[in-house]
């Protein structure tokens, strides 16, 4: 089956809630209503289909399978290799039925959820940067800095190993 014969189903979706084709070429289809822009494209290579969604101006957001779980507790979109047009409808029809009826408020709402997972996850780099960075100190026997990469985390946030380690630390510093 090729790719227009594959998205005839989404196309005729599409059509019937007000969205009409902007752009169409080999393997790349981009549907828009007044207030949504949903673009759809074919990895032959990879066999996946990649799902963008947007305002009719802006930068379209990817509906990747983790953020349509995180994001509409969906798992429609079980792994990108095996998403599918069917997937898309499901979803369109299902938890992501706002794109249809042209709501652009979930569109901020989910801006706002890849801004607070972006933020996270850059968070997440940062801690494990800092660790890295003590656990050279500890096996240099750096306790001064050591001390200095531990406190810039949260406690709340370390295993306990490091907790003792800190502790350790803390006490040959008091020496």
């Amino acid at each position: 089956m090729n790719f227009e014969e594959a998205i005839k189903p989404l196309t005729e979706l599409l059509s019937t809630n007000g969205f009409s084709i902007q752009l169409s070429r080999h393997n790349l289809i981009e549907y828009s209503s007044k207030s949504i822009t949903i673009r759809v494209a074919y990895s032959p290579l990879e066999y996946s289909f990649v799902i963008f969604v947007g305002r009719s101006t802006g930068t379209p957001i990817e509906l990747t399978p983790k953020v349509v779980q995180g994001f509409f507790n969906d798992d429609t979109f079980k792994s990108q290799a095996t998403l599918t047009v069917e997937n898309l409808l499901s979803f369109l029809t299902g938890s992501g039925k706002y794109f249809l009826s042209g709501d652009t408020k979930i569109l901020r709402e989910l801006d706002g959820y890849l801004l607070l997972t972006s933020r996270d996850y850059t968070q997440q780099i940062i801690k494990r940067q800092i660790i890295d960075q003590a656990d050279k100190a500890w096996t240099q026997k750096d306790y001064l800095n050591f001390v200095k990469y531990i406190d810039q985390i949260q406690t709340d946030l370390l295993t306990p190993s490091y907790l003792k380690k800190y502790k350790i630390a803390a006490d040959h510093l008091n020496k």
